[in-house]
């Protein structure tokens, strides 16, 4: 048997069930393998540490030819153009569950190559939601990922700490001390919000003050600790955009300051100073993934958005983190990365996942001027639940509660 009888009939199948058929030409499918290269002073080669591979992408030019070519041209386009997952019956790849994305082209040429159409695209294989939608409680694996990263995080910072010498300990206490003072001014505004919360968040604060120095002696605890402080105010009542904000900007803090490459030294001054560092990063973008869990969304928008962020404060500690190792000199273990990474996978699913059922944006400019309570009733049926959301949701001003003007573009959500 030669590869011209394993060839399968091509076909593709949209997310609605439909089946169409297709003619091809030359075929192929590409794969990103991902991971990190590192580079070592005084050492020739080079060390990969790899951390997996995406799903291929299938690129097709497709066929449709005969009297009613364009009719099948446009099907297959309304197809391609369903939302959600589809299946490829590719002619030498087997079965695959797809997704089109990226440019979709359509070509007829009338002139030079009458009687047929050709639609060109790329089809890329998908997982589906990355979050488990059966599990009964959607917070309960982001929490179990994030309980491992900050057991995975303390493990790896107190194998990494060397405290040998007085100037390294006292070197590590105050580059600690000041991180600790960033993370009391730049999380105090969200963690006073609920009282219980606040509570929580100085009683942690205190504890480590006082006990710096014991704590110095012991990084394991103190890495626990410094990640609980970080995500404690991440279950405050205050607004989904104000915690992912703060938890951002200190982040930003470390992987874009002026210290944001840790020189090596020639003792365990830099290492320490990056471990430190890292410690408190990762745990930033921990309680970023936890602000999202401990939050109700009403918009679609409002839940993308926090996906989004979740994913680029993660990606931006994690390209940091590569470079410092590299300069360091350094292999990370990868124990507290996995897990960091899994809870934000996971995160960022479930958030795609409810985003489905949330209240779409929609917008309209203001042909002549409205109060707000008609216009309110206009578009939600109801006024009494819905009018501080309106407020918000606009940021109107004092004068735009009284009277929206004319030519004002408002947003609303169905």
């Amino acid at each position: 048997m030669s590869w011209l009888d394993r060839l399968r009939e091509a076909a593709y199948n949209s997310p609605s069930g439909v089946r169409q058929t297709f003619d091809f030409e030359d075929v192929r499918n590409t794969r990103e393998l991902r991971g990190s290269a590192f580079n070592f002073p005084d050492a020739d080669g080079t060390y990969i540490q790899r951390t997996g591979n995406s799903g291929r992408q299938f690129p097709l030019r497709v066929f449709f030819w005969g009297d009613d070519c364009d009719l099948q041209a446009e099907a297959f386009d309304a197809l391609l153009l369903e939302p959600g997952v589809g299946k490829i019956e590719h002619p030498m790849y087997g079965t695959v569950e797809v997704v089109p994305f990226g440019p979709l082209t359509r070509r007829d040429d009338l002139k030079t190559a009458a009687n047929q159409a050709i639609l060109e695209f790329t089809l890329w294989e998908t997982v589906g939601l990355v979050y488990p939608t059966g599990q009964a409680d959607p917070g309960t694996a982001v929490l179990s990922a994030v309980a491992d990263f900050n057991a995975a995080a303390a493990g790896a910072f107190s194998d990494a700490i060397d405290l040998d010498t007085t100037i390294e300990r006292v070197t590590f206490k105050n580059g600690y001390l000041a991180l600790l003072d960033s993370v009391k001014s730049g999380l105090a505004a969200v963690a006073t919000t609920e009282a219980a919360v606040e509570q929580q968040f100085n009683t942690i604060v205190s504890s480590v003050e006082l006990g710096i120095d014991t704590l110095v002696a012991d990084p394991l605890s103190l890495a626990f600790q410094t990640s609980l402080l970080i995500q404690a105010p991440a279950r405050a009542a205050a607004a989904i955009s104000a915690r992912l904000s703060a938890y951002r900007d200190l982040a930003e803090a470390i992987t874009t300051g002026d210290g944001a490459t840790v020189p090596a030294g020639y003792d365990s001054r830099g290492a320490n100073a990056f471990q430190t560092n890292d410690i408190y990063a990762m745990s930033y973008v921990s309680g970023a993934v936890l602000s999202v869990v401990n939050n109700q969304f009403e918009t679609k928008n409002e839940a993308l958005a926090a996906a989004v962020d979740v994913l680029e404060q993660f990606e931006a500690v994690a390209a940091w983190r590569d470079t410092n190792y590299e300069a360091l000199g350094e292999v990370d273990t990868g124990a507290a990365y996995q897990q960091l990474q899994e809870a934000v996978a996971l995160t960022a699913g479930f958030l795609v996942f409810i985003s489905f059922s949330l209240k779409q944006e929609r917008r309209i400019v203001l042909d002549r001027a409205r109060t707000m309570i008609d216009l309110v009733a206009e578009l939600y049926g109801t006024v009494d639940s819905q009018l501080d959301f309106f407020i918000n949701s606009n940021s109107l001003t004092g004068s735009e509660i009284l009277e929206i003007p004319a030519g004002r573009e408002v947003v609303y959500y169905v």
